[in-house]
């Protein structure tokens, strides 16, 4: 039986983000599953730029804009408060414009509820009590 394979170290969370997230400690050094050796001990959970990133240029996590460098970061560099700056943004509120409309299953089809429906109009569930002995006296 083969062993499992290892987790990859980083995790990219949108195609857009120019950096990706530690999913364990990577060592100074270290190579990534995107060829990039780290210049620095990158904690879990941290982030680590996956290409250049120019002093000014917008920060991408999760496909928005997280922060701007403070100055140049090249790849494989730590990303964090010393090399992150906030900056002034244009605020785009739309919610939801990719939502679509799915289908209900025919009400046959749907989960059904086993409980009991009061007289005041609100429903219960039976709930049973076992008690069972843990010490038998002789």
């Amino acid at each position: 039986m083969q062993a499992p394979a290892a987790a990859p170290s980083t995790i990219r969370l949108n195609p857009a983000d120019n950096v990706v997230v530690s999913t364990r400690i990577i060592e100074k050094g270290e190579m990534t599953p995107e060829g990039i050796a780290t210049s620095a001990k990158i904690m879990r959970g941290h982030k680590m730029a996956v290409k250049p990133i120019a002093q000014g240029e917008a920060i991408r996590k999760f496909g928005q804009i997280i922060g701007f460098a403070k100055a140049d970061i090249p790849p494989g560099e730590w990303v964090h408060e010393h090399n992150v700056v906030m900056g002034a943004l244009a605020h785009d509120y739309a919610f939801a414009q990719a939502a679509k409309k799915e289908p209900l299953l025919p009400e046959k089809e749907r989960a059904t509820f086993e409980g009991y429906r009061r007289a005041n109009g609100k429903v219960g569930t039976r709930n049973y009590i076992g008690i069972m002995t843990t010490v038998s006296l002789r």
